[in-house]
């Protein structure tokens, strides 16, 4: 009879692994998501949390996700479409216009939907989202201050969709270059600029190799999903599972505030490290330049380019 018991005290561990390093706001939230969750279940569940690739690249834990290597992931639009290709639109440019509309989009009917047609396919489960922020372009020495100034740049970006296909609707030469290397490149001159959120401007100390940081705020948001395998879901009670879900979206809700509501002390910092903010005189034209690149990227998400008018015009 003891050692039952002690069975039943046992607590169920989970594992969650991201890419970002232990100071980002990602992994900050996920540690507040472990200590809700700990403390609705009575400790019941144990959410441990591994940052900086830790359990893998974002590739090798949308694998493992899927294997029972791991128990859930932090992920990327991207990095999701592994498991259902429509979640890559949610890196397509200008999609959301604030945080109620892309609220609205993913915890409504289309997430909704989504959420069951990736556990049909993958049994993979949807259990949160995370605002990543609002993606920026920095340059060494060219004010982007209209989009004609970006013609002939050599922009780093990350070597997925939809990066190179948006910078080279603005004109830019795009060149994928590891997130590692950003820094590097900026300063030796491979690169004229970056895209990049403000955050990662302050924390990969870019202000040192840089000298403007263009507001175009081409991508807002661009909520990933915080993917759990079905058979880690399984082991939790519907009260734990419950526990587990509220535990998330508590995250989710400082995550979205840290991006938002502390942009104006990034940029203060930023300020006083010698940036220079631009703010370009056109916003219209950044729009209808990347509206080109639709097309072809809507075959990252399964042809369906009206899907993007539909998100863009929800609610």
């Amino acid at each position: 009879m003891a050692s039952i018991t002690r069975a039943f005290a046992q607590s169920t561990v989970l594992r969650i692994g991201h890419v970002l390093g232990p100071t980002h706001q990602f992994h900050t939230g996920l540690e507040l998501a472990a200590r809700s969750i700990g403390e609705a279940t009575e400790q019941r569940v144990e959410l441990q949390v591994f940052p900086a690739a830790q359990l893998g690249s974002e590739r090798d834990m949308n694998v493992a996700i899927r294997t029972g290597g791991i128990d859930m992931v932090l992920a990327s639009p991207g990095g999701a479409s592994v498991h259902l290709k429509e979640l890559a639109i949610l890196d397509a440019p200008y999609l959301f216009r604030d945080n109620a509309h892309w609220q609205s989009v993913v915890y409504g009917d289309i997430g909704r939907d989504w959420g069951q047609r990736i556990l049909e396919a993958s049994g993979v489960r949807i259990v949160g989202w995370f605002h990543r922020g609002t993606r920026h372009v920095v340059s060494r020495n060219t004010p982007y201050d209209t989009i004609d100034k970006m013609a002939g740049q050599k922009i780093r970006v990350a070597d997925l969709p939809p990066y190179p296909q948006v910078f080279e609707a603005f004109g830019a030469v795009p060149t994928p270059i590891a997130f590692s290397e950003m820094y590097q490149a900026l300063e030796s001159g491979i690169v004229d600029g970056a895209d990049a959120p403000l955050d990662t401007v302050l924390a990969q100390k870019l202000n040192e190799v840089i000298t403007y940081v263009n507001l175009i705020a081409w991508s807002f948001a661009a909520p990933g999903p915080i993917l759990m395998s079905d058979a880690s879901w399984s082991q939790l009670s519907p009260e734990d599972q419950a526990a587990l879900e509220a535990g998330i979206l508590e995250a989710s809700e400082f995550v979205t505030s840290a991006f938002t509501d502390d942009e104006a002390q990034v940029m203060e910092a930023l300020t006083a490290a010698g940036v220079q903010f631009v703010t370009p005189s056109d916003p219209g034209a950044w729009e209808a330049a990347a509206a080109e690149a639709i097309p072809a990227l809507a075959e990252t998400w399964g042809g369906d380019a009206a899907l993007y008018d539909l998100i863009r015009n929800h609610g």
